[in-house]
């Protein structure tokens, strides 16, 4: 009797140790970084290894084991290469990074391999299924945006480097509401280029522009615009990027132009702050870029390993079997061989909905972020300041401050108005610059 009841128990703790152990303890993922990312990857060690040293054990029973390879863009062969080595090595997901030259190359072979990539890079145009898209989409905010400041005559300067979609929005916007746009494309241009234009542009009286550029690009233009004094009262400039803090705008504070833009990291809330504090220990020579605060791109690589992980807690739960067993498969097989579990994979990380340091994260069937909302900051003689933010329910919701009675200009009361109706306020001499 003691032998069958001890068979039993055997029997059912073998049942046991398949169902939990089906899920390893190490969890295979990988890293792809291109140029002038030594933040992001920054970003992406730090988070990984406070999950990994997580006192709570049910917050990370297993641990993340990166894979990571810097590719250069440029060359299809590397960044070819650079997928097939991470897949080789039998990751589950791939957090990376591309550019547009890149990007096709990545995407194609996510597809083919059912191998979910995660993202902070700009959002890719058409469906992805297996992309994972950390950056929030801008071109709802930057259309009420426009709708607001009742912009019917305005330059867009843009580069290809993250697509035509926003371009797209504009014009589709332009000819619907009868709008001028001076659209110009900068992405070949140096600075004496710019600086022509500029004088040209202003030859023109044109003194409201939309930039929409990523920081390098969008950094040298502000700097040529300085450069040729279209930095004073009189001009504005609406910056079509989410990282409004990351760019340096010191000399605009003193020129007087108006410049406009969006902010996706609040600074202000717990978790970013307690993030801060770590981040601010860092050794700026083993972790580069830990001497500035995270840029929104790494608060987005940030908030990606958060999503990998509680992908991987759910799976667990569920039991689900993600093992890649013997041999991972050659990525340039003929025809290709997917991934068994890939489904489950992309599934179960389109299901996460989490607190990141860009806030709510949790996207839609196509992995595209929702319900995420964004600041809207207007530079001001102290510096950028918050007067609205932008959500998919709300639209543009403007916040106020009104001064107090008496001529003391220090002494301001920070009293809050909602604003629910955007366009008839462009009455009120209060909320123009």
């Amino acid at each position: 009797m003691r032998i069958i009841c001890r068979q039993i128990v055997l029997l059912f703790s073998g049942f046991w140790g398949l169902a939990m152990g089906a899920f390893p303890s190490s969890v295979q993922i990988g890293g792809l970084f291109i140029r002038n990312t030594d933040q992001e990857y920054t970003a992406f060690r730090l988070a990984i290894f406070l999950h990994n040293t997580s006192p709570n054990a049910s917050e990370a029973p297993f641990n993340l084991v990166p894979h990571v390879d810097n590719i250069e863009t440029a060359n299809s062969f590397a960044v070819t290469n650079a997928f097939c080595s991470q897949y080789s090595r039998g990751v589950f997901a791939i957090f990376g990074l591309y550019d547009k030259r890149s990007v096709h190359t990545l995407t194609s072979f996510c597809s083919a391999l059912h191998i979910s990539l995660i993202t902070p890079s700009f959002p890719t145009e058409g469906e992805s299924q297996f992309v994972l898209q950390l950056r929030p989409s801008l071109r709802g905010a930057l259309l009420s945006l426009l709708d607001h400041y009742e912009w019917n005559c305005f330059v867009f300067l843009y580069d290809t480097d993250r697509g035509y979609s926003i371009l797209q929005a504009i014009m589709e916007k332009a000819g619907q509401n009868g709008w001028h746009v001076s659209a110009i494309c900068v992405e070949n241009f140096n600075d004496v280029s710019y600086r022509q234009l500029l004088e040209e542009l202003d030859r023109r009286q044109e003194k409201k522009f939309v930039i929409d550029c990523e920081i390098e690009r969008l950094q040298n233009i502000l700097e040529q615009i300085v450069s040729v004094g279209k930095h004073v009262k009189g001009y504005h400039y609406i910056i079509a990027n989410l990282g409004f803090k990351d760019i340096s705008l010191e000399r605009f504070i003193h020129g007087g132009a108006n410049v406009t833009g969006f902010q996706l990291v609040d600074f202000n809330t717990p978790m970013v702050t307690k993030l801060m504090d770590r981040w601010k220990k860092l050794d700026q020579r083993e972790y580069p870029g830990s001497e500035t605060p995270p840029k929104y791109t790494s608060a987005l690589t940030y908030d990606g390993v958060l999503v990998m992980a509680e992908t991987f807690r759910n799976l667990r739960r569920q039991k689900i079997d993600i093992s890649r067993r013997g041999n991972a498969g050659d990525c340039l097989a003929n025809p290709a061989a997917p991934w068994g579990q890939g489904i489950d994979m992309e599934r179960t990380l389109k299901q996460v909905r989490i607190q990141g340091l860009t806030g709510n994260v949790q996207f839609d069937h196509y992995g595209r972020r929702v319900n995420y909302t964004m600041d809207v900051f207007e530079l001001k003689s102290t510096g950028p300041r918050k007067v609205g933010y932008w959500n998919d329910m709300d639209k543009l919701v403007l916040i106020q401050d009104v001064p107090t009675l008496g001529n003391d200009t220090a002494a301001i009361e920070n009293r809050t108005v909602v604003v629910t109706t955007i366009m008839p306020l462009m009455k009120n001499p209060i909320l123009r610059n």
